[in-house]
């Protein structure tokens, strides 16, 4: 039984609600977050509630309180993937894991990791430029911004570039997980709806855990142990060495798959949704323009700028909050729960929703509005009704790469280009555990004055 008095339920049919759910999700949250002011039940046809926690402040001691309510476990396509990664373990694993894995996160391995999206930036500039030149503006943002993300990824977490071949085949590999992890019965309560992996799911995820043991095969061919950890890496390296863990069989490939994939693609994401709104508000563009010539002058951009690229940072984080990558923070019951008073069942589905609750104009002014002018007097961490990076012990790890590698980023290409995105572009974005673009971003790229 639950602890405390039953929380409000949709009157709608539960069919009618499970509908709604797969078929619209964030447009469901929307109207849950429209009605309830703390925490809403959606009953389902089979399977546990699903329990959508409105209130910010819930939100973060759901995601405080880690031992009742739990991340959930991979399942079908997800574990042949990944299931002993930083972001799937928990207990003493996760305890063990964080602590080996938090150095290759440091000082050190963020200003290697900012200066490699620096130079992946600018290299894609000039292939901008080229293109340009030779009459061909037109790209797909995600897949370029992938590029420099992946890349940059791999150099500041794995101590090596994967190059451009790879970084082309985990943009193809992600956007073919996209069909498999959209939000569906399936995806959300699996265990009631097993299934098969499809062939391909199956020769991606092959690929996937290839492409980490290539990654640790070179580590180990090329790392001296003499010389100290550099990277995530060569952390958890040194631990296994050690032999102080007992960690899970596969571990370390299924690190490295993880952060191949979660360490790129919040700022692959981030970075092009903030693109497509600054083509839409030309006039924010410029400040962005204006600051990025101004800090970095006639440089080539690197870390030592990052900090200095506020508004850029502010512009970064209002898209997040307009289009959070990670939409939702999803966890499960560990047996009977009391949150704001209302009771929760063993295995419910406990949601705190990003996209919804960063659209409450309770919390913000004009919520649909871009205006990073909103971030002038109050960072994020002193609103908490923004958790684009979830918060809590399981929040991410990566946020300062992503945070400064993003402005680095920016002013490289804001500097010298104007990227025009059609309107409506982000009105269809698939609900995986990412919000992402289906079918790319289309851009025309244009040499600014």
């Amino acid at each position: 039984m639950s602890q405390g008095r039953r929380p409000p339920n949709p009157p709608e049919a539960n069919v009618i609600n499970a509908l709604r759910f797969t078929r619209t999700p964030l447009r469901f949250l929307e109207g849950i977050q429209s009605r309830y002011d703390d925490i809403a039940e959606v009953s389902l046809p089979v399977g546990p509630s699903i329990v959508v926690v409105t209130n910010p402040e819930l939100c973060h001691e759901m995601m405080d309180r880690i031992d009742d309510f739990a991340r959930i476990p991979a399942s079908g396509a997800a574990a042949l993937i990944s299931e002993n990664g930083l972001v799937q373990t928990e207990g003493s694993t996760w305890q063990n894991q964080r602590e080996d894995i938090s150095p290759g996160f440091g000082a050190g391995p963020l200003e290697t990791y900012v200066d490699a999206v620096a130079d992946r930036a600018t290299a894609l500039r000039d292939g901008w430029d080229a293109a340009v030149d030779a009459g061909e503006p037109d790209r797909d943002l995600h897949r370029d911004m992938t590029g420099v993300t992946v890349r940059a990824a791999s150099k500041a977490l794995f101590g090596a570039d994967i190059g451009a071949e790879r970084a082309a085949e985990m943009h193809r590999i992600a956007r073919q997980a996209a069909t498999e992890f959209e939000v569906s019965p399936t995806t959300i309560t699996p265990e009631w709806f097993p299934g098969r992996p499809s062939a391909e799911t199956r020769g991606m995820a092959a690929r996937l855990r290839e492409m980490g043991e290539e990654i640790i095969e070179t580590k180990r061919e090329t790392r001296d142990p003499d010389t100290p950890p550099q990277d995530m890496l060569d952390f958890l390296l040194l631990a296994e060495a050690s032999g102080d863990r007992d960690y899970p069989e596969n571990h370390l490939r299924d690190q490295v798959v993880s952060f191949l994939i979660a360490g790129h693609e919040t700022t692959a994401l981030g970075t092009t949704y903030t693109q497509a709104l600054l083509s839409w508000h030309p006039e924010v563009r410029e400040r962005v323009r204006a600051e990025a010539r101004e800090v970095i002058g006639d440089d080539e951009p690197g870390y030592e700028h990052a900090a200095d690229l506020t508004y850029t940072g502010q512009v970064f984080t209002e898209a997040l909050r307009l289009y959070p990558p990670a939409w939702a923070v999803l966890r499960s019951a560990q047996g009977a729960q009391s949150l704001g008073g209302y009771g929760i069942d063993d295995g419910s589905l406990v949601i705190a929703p990003q996209w919804s609750v960063h659209r409450d104009g309770r919390y913000f002014e004009n919520p649909a509005a871009f205006d990073p002018s909103r971030w002038d007097d109050r960072g994020p961490s002193e609103r908490p009704a923004y958790f684009a990076f979830a918060s809590g012990p399981h929040a991410c790890i990566g946020r300062g790469f992503a945070e400064s590698g993003a402005r680095v980023a920016l002013a490289t290409l804001v500097r010298e280009f104007d990227v025009e995105v059609p309107r409506g572009q982000l009105s269809n974005l698939m609900v995986t555990p990412t919000l992402r673009p289906g079918d790319g971003v289309d851009a025309t790229v244009s040499r600014a004055e």
